[in-house]
């Protein structure tokens, strides 16, 4: 063998020598480490403790969907909670790998930000209070109501594009005020996603009022990335085989109720 084709060797068998995991260690802010930013609480999604942005507990769909996506990049999942819906779509770079918060995927998002593939289909509910004596079975129905969802979300957008009410609307910047505003009666409806809504009302039943129904928009959920974030596509292909695998169904299984199936289809 001449020096030259021997040292090709030597340094074939130096590659070869590498770790695996050192040529496929996702592109992660931190090595070894998936930071995922929620926006808590969401019932049924991400509940918990928090403590300023630190994340002291947490459970919920959105949370073992983050550990599967972690565990199948071979990464361990840690969780910083943004209080403002907002910031996660906001142009820019981040602070964190991606950001779960039942966060629909649109065009005008888009814009701004980058998002994996759905993860989740869902509807927009209509939630009553207690106090509203009144039970809408129509849209129209609907826009003589004191209605609430949480600014900057897909229920904010339906209630001035399809709803379009005749009383002013109120657009808390949390869940946390949008529910309390539910449960005292100062909202008489509430429009937000419909598979927490109606986990929130089977956890506490006699806090709050019927469902009206539901909208049909077949929003997607996707995973949040700062645009041209390299995580994307690792990501998407986690979870895709989390698809396959059947464990996002057994997650809908776990954490979110049956009953949206029997709700009223408001038109």
């Amino acid at each position: 063998m001449s020096p030259r084709r021997a040292l090709a060797a030597l340094a074939l068998a130096a590659l070869a020598a590498l770790p695996a995991a050192a040529s496929a260690a996702p592109p992660t802010i931190e090595p070894g480490t998936l930071t995922v930013a929620l926006n808590m609480p969401s019932d049924g999604f991400q509940v918990g403790a928090v403590r300023g942005r630190e994340v002291v507990a947490a459970r919920g769909y959105e949370i073992d969907l983050a550990n599967a996506i972690a565990t199948r990049l071979g990464v361990e999942a840690e969780f910083v909670h943004e209080p403002r819906f907002g910031s996660l779509l906001s142009a820019g770079a981040k602070p964190w790998d991606l950001a779960l918060a039942q966060v629909s995927a649109t065009d005008a998002r888009r814009t701004a930000v980058d998002f994996s593939v759905p993860y989740l289909t869902a509807d927009q509910g209509v939630l009553l209070s207690i106090a509203t004596t009144a039970r809408p079975t129509t849209i129209a129905d609907l826009r003589g109501l004191r209605l609430c969802a949480q600014k900057g979300s897909t229920g904010a957008d339906l209630i001035a594009t399809t709803i379009a009410p005749t009383v002013p609307v109120l657009l808390p910047a949390s869940t946390v005020v949008l529910t309390r505003g539910l449960a005292s009666g100062r909202c008489e409806a509430v429009v937000f996603d419909a598979p927490g809504l109606t986990h929130l009302r089977s956890q506490v039943p006699t806090r709050y009022g019927p469902f009206a129904g539901v909208i049909r928009t077949g929003e997607s959920y996707g995973a949040v990335f700062a645009k041209g974030n390299r995580l994307r596509g690792p990501v998407n292909r986690a979870i895709a085989a989390l698809r396959k695998d059947g464990t996002l169904k057994a997650l809908s299984a776990r954490w979110l109720t049956s009953d949206l199936p029997r709700l009223p289809v408001l038109r």
